[in-house]
């Protein structure tokens, strides 16, 4: 678990993003979610983006993928208290670990 941690602190210092947990999968995240393109859910990195700098960074997305938002726009995240809860500080540790692309695509205003 220590050197889970580790490789996960290492990543996020790099700038870079270890490979997604399987549970992301397993749960059905990327069915919402995407890690840096807003679907139905706000991409995983805008999520890093709003708790970066946040020491309870982790444990707030780890709570609330377990509990449910039922705010944040006209769709809401239902709970998810089959996800344990070291598979969902996993999968909070994995958002945190991106970065939003310097070449994520722009929403395009159409006339």
């Amino acid at each position: 678990m220590l050197v889970l941690l580790a490789y996960a602190s290492i990543a996020v210092a790099a700038g870079t993003a270890a490979d997604p947990p399987p549970s992301l999968t397993h749960y059905r995240c990327y069915v919402c979610h995407s890690d840096r393109e807003a679907l139905v859910g706000p991409a995983f990195a805008d999520i890093a983006a709003f708790y970066r700098g946040r020491q309870d960074a982790v444990s707030k997305i780890a709570a609330d993928i377990r509990r449910g938002i039922k705010s944040g726009g006209p769709w809401h995240m239902p709970p998810h208290p089959e996800v344990s809860p070291d598979e969902a500080r996993a999968m909070a540790r994995y958002i945190m670990s991106l970065e939003r692309s310097k070449a994520a695509p722009r929403e395009v205003k159409r006339p």
